[in-house]
């Protein structure tokens, strides 16, 4: 099987990467079901690279809906060692503007537990260590091609998952941006993507 070092999962707006060169698509089972769609892999500045529209391409997933452990455990079928979970966002910070890239460090789950989020269970428990959701050393290497790329970037930040497909309600936003400034957060961006997503 066709092997990538770096995975990509696109979110709204990312449905392919046209800079990727020998393209092929490779349609995967996993134990999970199928992945939302074909993985396309190929070559990106020498690099091996897999790519999976996170809603499927035509956006036929809603948040909720998503098979997340079947495209991650695709992702490992690949060879996949680095994996990037692109999303488009909404903030709460008012100086985070449109187009900005933010890289997260922190992630705050206000999901409803009713999709996966583990790939144990089942009478397997593992307890796992959350408190570092994202590489360091990856969001580093991140940070730096968004900078050379003469992006706005933003390192580190608190990452909130809500339940899709709907937004938070001004209610909610307003209760986020509260508790965020009580604690001294003032990182806060928010959508319904990454958590028990994938």
């Amino acid at each position: 099987m066709t092997q990538a070092s770096i995975g990509v999962i696109g979110g709204s707006g990312l449905y392919a990467m046209q800079e990727l060169a020998d393209k092929e698509e490779v349609a995967l089972t996993t134990p999970y079901g199928k992945p939302s769609d074909a993985y396309v892999l190929g070559t990106l500045n020498g690099q091996r690279v897999a790519f999976l529209p996170r809603h499927g391409r035509g956006h036929r997933y809603t948040p909720t809906e998503l098979p997340s452990r079947a495209n991650i455990y695709g992702f490992k079928q690949l060879g996949v060692k680095y994996l990037i979970a692109v999303s488009a966002v909404g903030s709460l910070r008012e100086d985070y503007a449109p187009g900005h890239i933010v890289i997260p460090d922190q992630l705050f789950d206000r999901t409803k537990g009713i999709r996966p989020f583990t790939f144990y269970g089942d009478g397997v428990v593992v307890h796992i260590a959350f408190d570092q959701p994202f590489c360091a050393m990856l969001s580093q290497c991140l940070y730096e091609a968004a900078q050379a790329a003469g992006a706005t970037v933003h390192a580190g930040g608190t990452y909130v998952c809500m339940e899709g497909p709907q937004f938070s309600t001004l209610a909610e936003s307003e209760e986020n941006r509260r508790r965020w400034s009580c604690a001294h957060w003032d990182d806060g961006i928010a959508r319904s993507q990454t958590g028990p997503r994938g």
